[in-house]
């Protein structure tokens, strides 16, 4: 509790008493005649403009807890737009990859009528969507393993990150490998976890399996540090 009052002090009653300085010099400019009023919008404006990489890089601590605002929004915000983008690129692909295979069985059974109902049959897997995160030296790896997971009958799409969306606590070492999902997700996320053990034995091998009560999307994301 006292690094929280010294962190008030120090950062937040500076910046309210530079905030209210700037406000009295605005109003005398605008109530002097001989002043044209442009110069109190301006002034506002590079007001916001200084104390801006305060508001956002603003850090409280209390005790063990770090708690950042503006931060800690754009960490959520930027989850859910790769969430959201890696969900929708592994439906197209999972639905490009279901075309794909029932063209294939088509053409090899000549096109009866038995094989045509099964190729229709989609793919059990076909609703199960994975993301895979990963920095640029994981490239090759994860684009493996969407590829792997497509043959598999998975919706799956590899999306890039250097992974600065994630909290301190969140983050693995190099090489590392974490399966994530929300905990009401747990059974389909060891299925996604078994299947790619079997296919990348040594890169799953301390695969670090993590349940959230909290998850910014529904897939099941492999992030690969």
């Amino acid at each position: 509790m006292d690094n929280l009052w010294l962190m008030t002090a120090i950062v937040v009653v500076p910046l309210v008493a530079g905030l209210c300085l700037i406000g009295v010099l605005a109003r005398g400019i605008y109530n002097n005649p001989n002043i044209p009023n442009g110069a109190a919008i301006v002034l506002g404006v590079a007001a916001l403009l200084c104390v801006a990489p305060t508001i956002v890089n603003l850090t409280i601590k209390n005790g063990n807890t770090e708690i950042s605002f503006v931060k800690e929004q754009l960490q959520t915000q930027t989850q859910q737009i790769k969430s959201d983008f890696g969900a929708q690129g592994g439906k197209l692909n999972g639905q490009i990859e279901e075309l794909r295979r029932r063209v294939s069985a088509l053409e090899k059974a000549g096109g009866t009528a038995a094989t045509a109902a099964a190729a229709a049959a989609p793919s059990p897997n076909s609703n199960k969507v994975v993301v895979l995160l990963y920095t640029e030296d994981r490239k090759d790896v994860a684009v493996q393993m969407q590829t792997y997971l497509l043959q598999q009958g998975y919706s799956a799409n590899a999306v890039y990150t250097d992974f600065t969306e994630l909290s301190d606590a969140s983050h693995l070492a190099a090489g590392s490998v974490a399966v994530v999902s929300a905990d009401s997700n747990g059974t389909l996320r060891k299925e996604v976890e078994n299947v790619l053990k079997t296919k990348f034995p040594q890169q799953m091998q301390n695969a670090t399996d993590s349940g959230l009560a909290k998850m910014v999307g529904t897939s099941i994301q492999v992030r690969l540090f």
